[in-house]
């Protein structure tokens, strides 16, 4: 008898897969995308089928130990190998980024029923009379579970089982939704762009083909109400729904939506639930107990067995792309997934993504515009202070101070956004000038003076301030620099009585804490809420009249192609948080460059503008979209054995380059050159066919693998969004 191979992906940092042989018992239950565990060398590890080769690598093969829950899905495997191949990843370390990392760890929730047998039974036999009423109990309900079982002895309910009359089993308990209580709202009238929209979108799910939407709809012109009824149009055909969210932040005000129309049959999948949670909502979807699945990036691998319709809302945030491990792309995952599995992609934003728009201006992406706010609310208007000319005194301009007291004096709620944590960016000497380093990377503290600390938002180390300079001994060490918790502290000053909420991750860390601040300002218990980025992000606040961006140059000046593109999307997303109810918005924005291009389209809420000027400048450079880019970083304990081990990168990418059509940037430190105690250095390729970047930068990570083995970790980035 032949024996029976297994290829098998294990989650190991290794490009390759490995052979095992499967017991004769295991064979019924094993399958391509089976979840298996396996030894791999001292311990045992979960690993996943990939298929089923006719000979084995080698002989003395070890065994598949256990055959583990139910398969992955042929579509969720091809979009495995796909994310492999084209993000440069081990396939086995792919494969464990999709599924729930307690899905082979946490059992499944069981409740102890007993159980009526099938068959005639004869009451004569039964011994008194609780055992006949339990009988009789159970040709009425079938199964009972145990904890409604007590006025039953252990002796009855074994009386039952030893007559063959009952079984004892366990059953897997659903989670309960959060909402038990469903009464579906009703459904707003839809604009007639918004009609529009729906039957485009619609009508091409109704073909069962796959196609690409980008919804541009400005800020508050009701995208999610066209998400809400595109997803309705798949009832009846068994087919599910994915809605991404870039932020857990927005979870809870957009399920809240979605419950409201679709029930209980709407599951949740982000970062913020305990592991036990995500794999519940896992199997939930898998099992078709769902029809919606809305969460932050990992949500795009819901495991729906059919697809319908996958949605990116705010498809431009720059947080769906992966930082470390599978440094995927939601976003691009998302269009794929779509692809494979015949379903529509709707990408939403009121400020897309060049890469978005410019496929849509090709024709690869169907174009879909939402010019008008719902009943043709005024978009807000939008002034900028030049704060050169201002007095430095505080860090709010006299016309933002008198606006902000304007709308106290009419209980309306004003946002005040500046995109730094902490109190300031720095402590430092004001005798020698030295600022307080990072020990572990090359960054300053920040200061955080609610907690007295300076910490470091790279590798979270944290101390107390020194009471003198550790360079010259001097004890004018001083704050400098502006972060929200500043920021609070003076509109405290400065605004008595009003009730304020500062909304950064130093503030929302614990569990649900951004649901509860969020609920504060949909009751109206908030006055002026004051935060970093996390409050421009789609958030829906009826009673926001105006919106103050205190520094709109924290990101302009960044070593970053694409620094003016997330300056522009940021002030936009901001300013369009005003004016969402019936009282008309205001937006002011503080910045030092009153005439750069970004902040000039953002008063008048010109996208088409500021793409025009963008997209000339990224030609004229060849920088994405117009070519595609690959990062490669190298990282090294040693500094300078990080930069010969970029060096050796440059040169076998050199060597290769003759007859490409291929750019080649770097290498150089990069621009936060120590992180975690690790010295970086980066370099960039640039190029129009996707292979060739490919073999570069594989050819580029071996050259550099083979010469310092384990003394560097050679990172491959592909279409990165983070360059610093």
């Amino acid at each position: 008898m032949s024996l029976t191979i297994a290829d098998i992906a294990v989650p190991i940092n290794q490009n390759k897969t490995f052979h095992y042989t499967v017991p004769d018992e295991l064979i019924p239950s094993i399958a391509v995308g089976a979840r298996v565990l396996v030894p791999f060398g001292a311990r045992r590890v979960t690993g996943t089928v990939v298929g089923f080769p006719g000979t084995a690598v080698k002989e003395g093969l070890k065994k598949v130990l256990e055959v583990l829950g139910d398969p992955l899905s042929p579509d969720l495997m091809k979009l495995a190998h796909w994310m492999s191949d084209y993000y440069l990843h081990p396939l086995g370390l792919s494969i464990e980024t999709m599924v729930p990392r307690a899905l082979g760890t946490a059992k499944v929730r069981t409740r102890r029923f007993l159980q009526l047998l099938e068959g005639d039974h004869d009451v004569n036999m039964i011994r008194g009379p609780k055992q006949s009423e339990l009988l009789f109990l159970l040709c009425d309900r079938q199964a009972i579970p145990f904890e409604d079982l007590g006025a039953y002895s252990s002796a009855t309910i074994k009386a039952l089982v030893e007559r063959g009359m009952a079984e004892i089993v366990e059953k897997a308990v659903e989670k309960i939704p959060e909402q038990t209580a469903f009464v579906p709202d009703q459904a707003p009238e839809l604009m007639p762009e918004q009609v529009e929209a729906v039957r485009s979108i619609s009508g091409t799910m109704t073909a069962g083909s796959f196609e690409v939407f980008l919804l541009h709809g400005v800020t508050g012109s009701g995208k999610t109400e066209v998400y809400l009824h595109c997803i309705a149009a798949l009832a009846g055909t068994g087919k599910g729904a994915i809605v991404l969210v870039p932020e857990i932040a927005l979870t809870p005000q957009l399920l809240g939506r979605f419950r409201k129309r679709f029930g209980g049959r709407v599951a949740v999948l982000h970062s913020g639930l305990t592991d036990r949670e995500r794999a519940d909502e896992y199997r939930r979807i898998r099992a078709g107990l769902v029809d919606v699945a809305i969460g932050a990036r990992s949500a795009v691998f819901a495991p729906f067995p059919k697809l319908g319709l996958v949605v990116v809302d705010e498809e431009h945030e720059n947080s769906y792309k992966q930082d470390d491990g599978l440094r995927y792309h939601a976003r691009d995952v998302a269009v794929v997934r779509a692809k494979f599995q015949g379903a529509v992609c709707v990408l939403g934003s009121a400020t897309p993504s060049l890469e978005s728009y410019y496929n849509a201006k090709a024709g690869k992406y169907r174009y879909v515009r939402i010019a008008n706010r719902v009943d043709h609310r005024p978009m807000p208007g939008v002034s900028i202070i030049d704060v050169r000319t201002q007095p430095k005194a505080s860090v709010y301009a006299p016309a933002l101070v008198a606006a902000v007291h304007q709308r106290l004096e009419k209980n309306e709620q004003s946002l005040l956004l500046l995109n730094r944590r902490g109190f300031s960016s720095v402590l430092i000497c004001g005798d020698c000038g030295k600022a307080i380093q990072c020990p572990n990377c090359s960054v300053s503290l920040t200061f955080h003076k609610s907690e007295r600390k300076l910490k470091c938002h790279y590798c979270d180390f944290h101390t107390a301030p020194p009471e003198r300079c550790a360079v010259c001994g001097g004890v004018n060490v001083k704050p400098l620099g502006t972060g929200t918790q500043k920021v609070e502290e003076e509109a405290a000053a400065l605004f008595p009585g009003a009730r304020i909420a500062r909304m950064d991750s130093d503030s929302t860390r614990g569990r649900d804490a951004h649901d509860r601040l969020l609920g504060r300002v949909d009751r109206g218990e908030v006055d002026i809420l004051l935060g970093t980025q996390m409050i421009a992000k789609g958030h829906d606040f009826p009673a926001v009249t105006l919106v103050g961006a205190v520094d709109a140059d924290v990101g302009l000046n960044l070593p970053d192609f694409r620094s003016a593109e997330k300056t522009f999307q940021l002030i936009t997303q901001a300013a369009g948080r005003a004016g969402r109810g019936d009282a008309a918005g205001e937006v002011i924005i503080q910045t030092m460059n009153p005439g750069h291009y970004s902040l000039r389209h953002s008063m008048t809420h010109d996208y088409d503008g500021f793409y025009g000027e963008e997209i000339a400048y990224r030609t004229e450079l060849g920088y994405p979209p117009v070519r595609r880019v690959v990062k490669i970083e190298v990282k090294s304990g040693q500094e300078r054995t990080a930069a010969d081990a970029a060096k050796v990168a440059r040169d076998r990418v050199r060597f290769l380059l003759r007859g490409k059509e291929t750019t080649l940037l770097g290498p150089a430190p990069s621009p936060i050159s120590r992180v975690r105690g690790k010295y970086r250095f980066q370099m960039l390729l640039l190029s129009s066919k996707r292979e060739t970047l490919r073999m570069l930068a594989v050819e580029a990570r071996k050259a550099v693998e083979d010469t310092f083995k384990n003394r560097v970790q050679v990172i491959v980035d592909v279409d990165p969004v983070n360059l610093m």
